[in-house]
């Protein structure tokens, strides 16, 4: 049951993940003011445009608190899952200071710095989560973790802040899909920051192939495959000018291939 309740969080907070770049690409980030909790002064406020778009993303926020503060308190109660009251602590703590953030997120309107941040936290606190999944049960013995997934992990982590951190600055048609305007050396601190964003992901794409090539994991292989969807998507949404629906799936790839590493290196071995 535990496991199950879980699951759905992860899942939840993946959805959170893709629908707060879809509040950013359709512009709804204060769709409700610079207000929180309320939402334009009312609890439940008028259900149109930017307005639900936000407070559709509160609403998820908020299911997923409820039911992971009660996860947390399931764990805390039962001596069979006594192995995972300290990190179950550490998770709740990072998703009340991940709330706080979003609140400053609207409260000082959008700042990037602050959204990515608010972003990383997101990615760290899944992280937390599929280790608690994987580790329900307390009668397995696990071998050595192999260090290329959490340097793989870090390198994709920041990878995807870069791209949260261009999104959010409103930089990313500061080079074209392949250069920087005829040269692939930028000139700018725009063009800087997205190409150390590409390099990032050039990195993370030859290690992920090196890591395969290892590991031989279903999980790495699919990210693997869906890497390179999310290298497509990405040229993609620069030819198309930022269009809302490839930035959306371009973030929702990414995090998937975020998603699976973490599953690769958490998943526990007899």
């Amino acid at each position: 049951m535990l496991k199950t309740k879980l699951l759905v969080v992860i899942v939840l907070t993946y959805m959170l993940i893709v629908f707060g770049g879809y509040v950013a690409s359709s512009e709804s980030g204060m769709g409700c003011g610079p207000e929180w909790p309320l939402c334009n002064g009312a609890v439940i406020p008028e259900l149109q445009g930017d307005t639900l778009i936000e407070f559709a993303h509160r609403v998820i926020g908020l299911i997923l608190f409820l039911l992971f503060s009660q996860i947390v308190l399931q764990i805390h109660k039962k001596k069979r899952y006594q192995h995972l009251k300290t990190i179950s602590l550490h998770s709740y703590l990072l998703l009340l200071f991940q709330i706080i953030a979003g609140a400053v997120v609207v409260i000082l309107d959008l700042p990037a710095l602050v959204v990515t941040l608010h972003l990383v936290l997101a990615m760290i606190f899944s992280g937390l989560l599929l280790y608690l999944y994987h580790h329900t049960n307390d009668t397995l013995f696990y071998e050595k973790k192999p260090i290329h997934l959490p340097l793989l992990l870090l390198v994709l982590l920041i990878t995807i802040g870069l791209g949260a951190y261009i999104k959010h600055t409103s930089i990313g048609l500061a080079c074209s899909w392949l250069d920087c305007h005829g040269t692939f050396m930028p000139t700018s601190l725009v063009e800087w920051i997205q190409t150390i964003h590409r390099v990032f992901a050039l990195i993370s794409f030859v290690y992920l192939i090196f890591v395969t090539f290892i590991y031989r994991n279903r999980s790495i292989l699919i990210a693997l495959v869906l890497f390179v969807i999310q290298v497509t998507v990405g040229i993609i949404t620069i030819l198309t000018k930022i269009d809302m629906f490839w930035s959306v799936l371009h973030l929702a790839f990414a995090t998937a291939v975020y998603y699976l590493v973490l599953d690769a290196w958490l998943q526990p071995r007899k």
